[in-house]
């Protein structure tokens, strides 16, 4: 699979092996400008300027969770600007357990997929985009005037449930780990619903 963000309110999912649009992922209110999948391919994660991400299952198109961009600066005079908050950019973190995201409150967040809340934020001007070193630890960022910076990023260590999840999504997708039969409760889990 391959997702697109366009501009426009939605994403698209395209499939790789026919080149054809598979579904059109709508949920957003403003134009979805970053998305990104999970390590194991099994959640996408879009942000839009709308201020809001969503966690998103690309194998049926269910939306999982809403996470609200708030601005952490209330008291700074953005003026009229309703795109105080938009968000920029969106990744995964390696191990698939954190969420960054760039926005134009001039601030880096980062999420804990357990958690509805940022647990760290870094202060930047003028961001654009951010990724994740391949190993984990550390995010770049890049801002509209060229520079780039990089952030100690927090880490955690994988339960053995979640690397026996992310073992699992791997090669698995949603309707198969559906149709596996193990108790409900698993198949929860295993599908990123207990998020």
């Amino acid at each position: 699979m391959l997702c697109s963000a366009a501009g426009e309110k939605s994403a698209l999912l395209w499939s790789m092996r026919s080149y054809t649009l598979i579904r059109k992922l709508e949920g957003h209110q403003s134009s979805v400008v970053s998305c990104d999948f999970s390590p194991d391919s099994a959640l996408l994660v879009t942000a839009s300027y709308d201020t809001y991400v969503i966690l998103w299952d690309p194998c049926t198109g269910e939306q999982l969770r809403a996470l609200s961009h708030v601005p952490l600066h209330q008291a700074l005079d953005y003026g009229s600007d309703i795109h105080a908050s938009s968000l920029r950019s969106v990744c995964f973190s390696p191990e698939g357990l954190y969420l960054a995201t760039v926005a134009d409150d001039r601030l880096l967040r980062i999420w804990a997929l357990e958690l509805r809340t940022p647990v760290a934020f870094a202060p930047i001007t003028n961001g654009l985009c951010c990724t994740y070193f391949p190993h984990g630890g550390i995010i770049a960022t890049g801002t509209r005037n060229g520079h780039v910076q990089f952030w100690t990023a927090p880490r955690m260590l994988s339960s053995l449930k979640h690397l026996c999840r992310k073992a699992l999504r791997s090669f698995l997708t949603t309707y198969q780990v559906l149709s596996l039969p193990i108790p409900k409760k698993m198949k929860e889990f295993l599908t990123y619903r207990t998020i």
